[in-house]
């Protein structure tokens, strides 16, 4: 039988907290319900989050042959120097191994976060006193794997749109690989939606459009504009999903799992599989007796989980919470004063009694104590010395092996700087897309599936008759952007539709 966790066996509630919206819950009894973050509960489990866009996060490569007492001021050097941290600034820092071997290296996730933003992401929870654990959003995802929510025998990709922000997450057998932070979030969705159909919408409007009519409008210019949009954002989500399997070998992503602050979106799943080809699904859990009555956003499910998961292994390694408890009275250091006071005390009383029986005897055998242990100390403080010598000599080695390692750094540079502007290019995907669902949709027909190889599309489309689809390859033929294809139209025996795979070629530049 498994060990109960300490939020278990101590009854207590879990409290999760979004700094972002404020937003608050508490599960207990296999219950959730609501919570007001004006107040305090000292026997509770407090978890929160940051989003992946206020974090600093890489990854860097550590020789195998540095030992574990030098594991972490090693990562940490490479931190500071591989993630542009600033040294005037103090930044809660953690580290675990990736699955990623790299030859003669370990290589190693670091994220960082600078103290002052987390201080500021939290300065509206002025009543919580404290926060028991904190990560970043993507992190989260592990306790779907740990409490088997997801088996860990697959490699999924999360997609989640926040309200001022959103990330790409990719887990391989329940371990973390791979996150980013992505600039369509559901704020920025709104405003470019705005923006395109040139008229003032409400951000909250906006959002309660979404959720009641998803990826279907009545109003066609509606339709169209989110189409665009989404389309835009799926075409990048794929590139990212692409760049992820070449940089860390992935030979493919078996799910998808989408999910957004404001609740399920109908049709974005088949939206995203369209794009993506993947299978896609919504990222939703019942956990609780009330899950079917209660609203909650996916994230508040998984931080519930996440809680149980660190009761259960208290590993702080994902924690980079500065609001945490003190210790018990006894484990601080005026903790232990007050326990020599009281000691001395009793001491001082029953001393007069005692002092001609163990004068001789106790207070000898303490001197010898406490000069044996003085011997102990300075052996040790001579050791340490020698040690803090050989870490200089080793800083030194460091610092010149840096200095050789220079070239190759403005090299990976340079090569950024060109995949970066290979990827603003991109967009233009989308114009040709928006371009060519127009004319489907103006030709009584719909899309199915659609692919890319270099200039060239395969789009496969369905019409209820033959004779709008000769109709939209004319249309199509008349373009001068499209050199247009196909082989047959043909009509499924089971149904009463009419369905041609087309192939389009890219005229230049579009």
């Amino acid at each position: 039988m498994l060990k109960k966790s300490i939020i278990e066996k101590r009854k207590k509630s879990i409290i999760t907290l979004d700094p972002y919206s404020l937003k608050s819950y508490r599960y207990r009894d296999n219950l959730i319900s609501e919570e007001s973050i004006k107040k305090f509960d000292d026997r509770a489990f407090y978890i929160s989050y940051v989003q992946t866009k206020d974090i600093i996060s890489s990854t860097v490569d550590i020789e195998i042959g540095v030992s574990d007492e030098e594991l972490q001021g090693a990562i940490e050097i490479k931190a500071y120097d591989e993630l542009g941290l600033e040294s005037d600034k103090d930044y809660s820092i953690f580290s675990f191994q990736s699955s990623r071997n790299d030859g003669e290296f370990r290589v190693f996730n670091v994220i960082a976060i600078d103290k002052t933003v987390l201080s500021d992401i939290f300065g509206e929870l002025k009543e919580i006193k404290y926060i028991d654990y904190i990560t970043a959003a993507p992190f989260l995802l592990k306790s779907l794997y740990t409490k088997n929510l997801l088996t860990s025998d697959k490699t999924d990709c999360f997609i989640y749109f926040h309200k001022d922000d959103a990330f790409v997450a990719i887990y391989r057998d329940g371990e973390y690989v791979f996150s980013k932070s992505i600039k369509y979030s559901l704020g920025y969705i709104s405003d470019t939606f705005a923006k395109e159909l040139g008229k003032r919408i409400d951000e909250k409007g906006f959002f309660s459009m979404l959720k009641k009519s998803g990826m279907q409008h009545e109003n066609s210019a509606y339709q169209q504009q989110l189409m665009k949009i989404f389309g835009e954002i799926f075409v990048y989500i794929n590139d990212v999903i692409l760049y992820a399997k070449r940089a860390y070998r992935l030979e493919h992503i078996d799910q998808v799992y989408l999910g957004t602050e404001i609740g399920k979106i109908a049709g974005i799943e088949e939206f995203c599989y369209n794009y993506i080809n993947l299978s896609t699904k919504y990222l939703d859990f019942k956990i609780s007796k009330n899950a079917n009555e209660l609203s909650i956003e996916p994230l508040h499910t998984v931080m519930i989980e996440s809680a149980v998961a660190y009761s259960e292994t208290m590993d702080d390694t994902q924690n980079i919470s500065i609001f945490k408890r003190p210790p018990p009275l006894k484990q601080r250091a005026s903790g232990k004063l007050l326990q020599t006071i009281a000691a001395s005390f009793i001491l001082s009383i029953s001393y007069p009694a005692y002092q001609f029986v163990y004068e001789s005897v106790f207070l000898q055998k303490e001197l010898n104590d406490l000069q044996a242990q003085n011997s102990r100390l300075t052996q040790k403080s001579n050791s340490m010395k020698a040690a803090m010598s050989k870490v200089q000599k080793e800083k030194k080695e460091i610092e010149k092996k840096l200095s050789v390692k220079s070239k190759d750094l403005d090299f990976r540079t340079n090569l950024l700087k060109e995949i970066y502007h290979k990827k603003v290019n991109y967009p233009m995907k989308a114009k040709v897309l928006t371009d060519l669902f127009k004319k489907i949709n103006n030709h009584h027909a719909k899309v199915v599936v659609t692919k890319e190889s270099n200039s060239t599309m395969y789009i496969t489309v369905r019409s209820p008759k033959d004779k709008y689809l000769t109709e939209l390859m004319q249309d199509m033929a008349l373009s001068k952007h499209y050199d247009v294809s196909t082989k047959l139209i043909k009509k499924d025996d089971n149904a009463s539709y009419y369905e041609s795979s087309i192939k389009v070629g890219l005229n230049g530049q579009f």
